[in-house]
């Protein structure tokens, strides 16, 4: 298990997610699917790509969306297609807009 207080310091250190933000991102971590958040602890300790496949997409697919999307995005959006596969897979079939978000 990631201690929140160093996921959350890490965040705002090392991936600059505003402060404002944080705290909702670390509660989307813990909360992830046994198998994403096992994927993540993983990429998260060693730096290594677990590449699970969830409801047809892998790392590689989901990045390929958004090339701006870092690792913790992209586990995040893995997470989504496990909890709510309609939704997420309309949103990632959506053309990337950089002006209207997807």
């Amino acid at each position: 298990m990631i201690d929140a207080k160093k996921l959350r310091e890490r965040l705002i250190d090392d991936f600059d997610y505003p402060e404002v933000n944080v705290d909702m991102v670390v509660g989307k971590i813990e909360a992830m699917s046994p198998d994403v958040y096992a994927a993540f602890e993983m990429w998260y300790n060693t730096g290594n790509v677990v590449d699970i496949e969830i409801e047809g997409y892998n790392f590689a697919a989901v990045k390929e969306k958004s090339e701006k999307m870092n690792p913790i995005a992209v586990y995040l959006t893995l997470d989504w297609l496990a909890r709510e596969p309609v939704k997420a897979k309309a949103a990632l079939m959506r053309p990337y807009s950089p002006l209207g978000g997807r």
